[in-house]
């Protein structure tokens, strides 16, 4: 009995891409029904006792988990937007730090995150981070030119896609990607594909400040890159950390946010 044939089967030069295609197939599939499984790491971290700033917007299955702590006499508000494997609790220290500066904080937590209901899906954070800044502007009178949107990592897809539809003072990025896919293929082979950035930002005109570590390897520099270039703003800057990679890049960049974020609200 031939083993061979029965197992590889007959050879032609039409397996290979058969192979392929197949692959392909079965990857896309893959990617369709697996993508936010991989996406999106909610950690189980629960609030703190402390309360203070943490409270909820909408109702029921649609309300979103916020911490918020006003500014200072016209002093701009940061909209901030976390990673991936983040929630509110251990996002709070450094909204903090901030607050004491002056600045107004304010971020929120996705669908299926810390207090937020729900599952996380693309659609979820986008409707999420538009309930925020709606809460910001018609309920507590924040002027749109007070607003510095931030994304970091996972959190650059809803920052880009609110900066595409809402105004806002200026866009700044930590680690961010070209799309969820893009972030492993590099290019744009599968459909279904998450957070398309790239497309989004090109919509986008305000000040912009890209942050990036050039050993990233979770979303490679190049992803970062590439955002600074396809950019149509004409105020621009992309800070380069040498070394850094996806989890350090503050520990490695050595950077003052805080003065970054003062430097953009006088644009």
């Amino acid at each position: 009995m031939d083993w061979k044939k029965i197992l590889i089967g007959k050879w032609s030069w039409k397996r290979p891409f058969y192979s392929l295609f197949w692959c392909y197939v079965l990857l896309t599939f893959y990617g369709c029904f697996m993508a936010d499984n991989i996406i999106f790491q909610p950690p189980g971290t629960p609030y703190p006792k402390n309360r203070a700033g943490f409270f909820s917007i909408g109702k029921g299955h649609e309300a979103v988990a916020i911490f918020h702590l006003k500014p200072g006499p016209e002093m701009p508000t940061i909209l901030w937007s976390h990673g991936n494997a983040q929630n509110l609790k251990s996002l709070k220290p450094a909204l903090e730090s901030f607050h004491i500066k002056g600045f107004g904080v304010i971020s929120y937590d996705y669908p299926g995150y810390g207090e937020s209901d729900g599952e996380p899906t693309e659609k979820g954070c986008y409707e999420a981070i538009e309930k925020t800044y709606r809460y910001l502007v018609e309920d507590q009178g924040v002027a749109p030119e007070k607003i510095i949107l931030v994304g970091q990592s996972v959190g650059s897809g809803p920052t880009c896609w609110l900066a595409s539809q809402r105004n806002h003072h200026s866009v700044v990025l930590v680690s961010p990607f070209l799309s969820a896919y893009q972030a492993v293929t590099h290019i744009p082979i599968f459909p279904g594909d998450r957070f398309p950035n790239h497309r989004h930002l090109k919509k986008v005109n305000s000040p912009l400040l890209v942050i990036h570590g050039e050993e990233d390897q979770v979303v490679p520099f190049s992803n970062g890159k590439k955002l600074f270039e396809l950019s149509p703003a004409t105020d621009k800057k992309l800070i380069a950390v040498p070394k850094a990679g996806h989890n350090d890049i503050f520990l490695k960049g050595d950077l003052d946010l805080s003065l970054i974020f003062l430097e953009m609200a006088a644009k």
